[in-house]
Parts: structure tokens; sequence; C-alpha cells
């Protein structure tokens, strides 16, 4: 599998360098950013909630920091999504329906 994914990365323009030979995924800077940009997409739109989208995006970006910290050091994908969703939701006109949303529900700390 992780040939055919390195196959399907080079035919796409990755650079031999940055395909991972144990898995065959694209870590260049390209594949990082689309990633990063679909997590945030993903929260603008939708809102986060800390058992799902929070640790799922903890858990991405940390693979990530261990591939190429270089690419996410000082980079916090999480404070970019939760303000684009406040945008998002503020430019509807109306309150986030997703009542499970931590970003507008806040879960009481005592």
């Amino acid at each position: 599998m992780a040939d055919a994914r390195a196959g399907i990365c080079t035919a796409s323009g990755v650079a031999i360098d940055d395909i991972d030979p144990a898995t065959g995924y694209d870590h260049s800077r390209r594949g990082y950013e689309r990633v990063r940009a679909s997590w945030v997409d993903l929260i603008c739109q939708h809102g986060a909630n800390e058992f799902h989208e929070i640790r799922d995006i903890a858990e991405v970006r940390s693979y990530w920091s261990e591939k190429r910290p270089e690419f996410t050091d000082g980079d916090d994908w999480l404070t970019e999504a939760f303000e684009a969703h406040r945008q998002f939701i503020a430019e509807l006109g109306r309150p986030c329906r997703r009542s499970t949303c931590d970003i507008h529900f806040p879960v009481p700390t005592a």
C-alpha cells in the first residue's frame, strides 16, 4: 500500500524526499497546508467539541509535529479554526446551532 501511495504522490508532483518511505504519505509543505486547511475549514463550518474535533485535530497536528516539526512550530491550528468559526457564525447572523460546540457553549469550570 505504501508503494501505491508513493506512486500517486510522485505522479502528482511530490518530491521523493517529501514522501514517507514507510507509509507512502505526502509530507511536503503543500501536503501539510492541505491537511491544516481541511481541519480549519471543518471547524469553521461546524464548530468543535473536546470529544471529537479538538481531540482529533490535536492528534493530527501531533503527527505532523513528529514528522515535520519545522512546519508546526508556532502554528496554532486550533486558535485559527476557533476564530474562523466565530467569524462564520457572526456572518450568518444567527446563533451557533451546535449545542456541543465548545467555542460557543463552553463547559463551565468549577
